[in-house]
């Protein structure tokens, strides 16, 4: 059973690679057979099509973020404790996957993006919902400024991306101090 875990572990990683690569388009089961050391019959036994390898593909790296974007968080934090903490993680997780992050960036804005199934499977995690609940606008129950969703997605998660590419690291003392500059920016306080 174990090499069957490894030969999908291994057909996952080089479409991981392609993709990165190659872009969603540019990545032929023939190039992955050759990437992976898979026959195409070995990887549609796995993967009946390239969309099923891609949808498994990104629940993958989707269950790889959330477990980063997670680690050692805790329900006894403060919506800013939480927020101060995973966002400390999403910097950490987009600086240090960067193969993963590129993926997700070239998911989100494809044809292939996630479908109501993988929305409904992130809202019932019970941690994702009390996130939820208190990223809303406090007139809504909340903790945030009445800002479009696109404005705190950019502050928050959205800044976390965007300084992990810068080409040098910053500081964990840095970084918090941006992580606070980042809730006074939208909690309503």
């Amino acid at each position: 059973m174990a090499k069957k875990i490894d030969k999908k572990a291994a057909i996952l990683d080089a479409m991981l690679d392609l993709v990165v690569k190659r872009g969603f388009h540019d990545a032929p089961m023939s190039a992955l057979a050759r990437k992976s050391g898979a026959s195409p019959g070995v990887i549609y036994h796995y993967f009946p099509s390239k969309n099923d390898l891609i949808r498994a593909l990104y629940q993958r790296v989707a269950a790889v973020k959330h477990r980063a974007f997670f680690e050692g968080y805790s329900h006894d934090m403060s919506a800013r404790e939480s927020l101060l903490h995973i966002w400390l993680n999403a910097y950490r997780f987009y600086r240090t996957h960067r193969k993963e992050a590129r993926f997700l960036d070239q998911y989100l804005s494809s044809g292939y993006c996630k479908t109501s199934e993988d929305e409904e499977a992130e809202s019932a995690d019970p941690t994702v919902k009390r996130i939820m609940k208190w990223m809303r606008p406090k007139k809504h129950g909340g903790v945030l400024k009445d800002l479009p969703p696109e404005a705190i997605d950019s502050l928050t998660l959205g800044l976390a991306a965007s300084l992990a590419k810068a080409p040098k690291a910053f500081s964990k003392d840095t970084l918090t101090r941006i992580a606070e500059t980042v809730w006074t920016a939208i909690a309503e306080e």
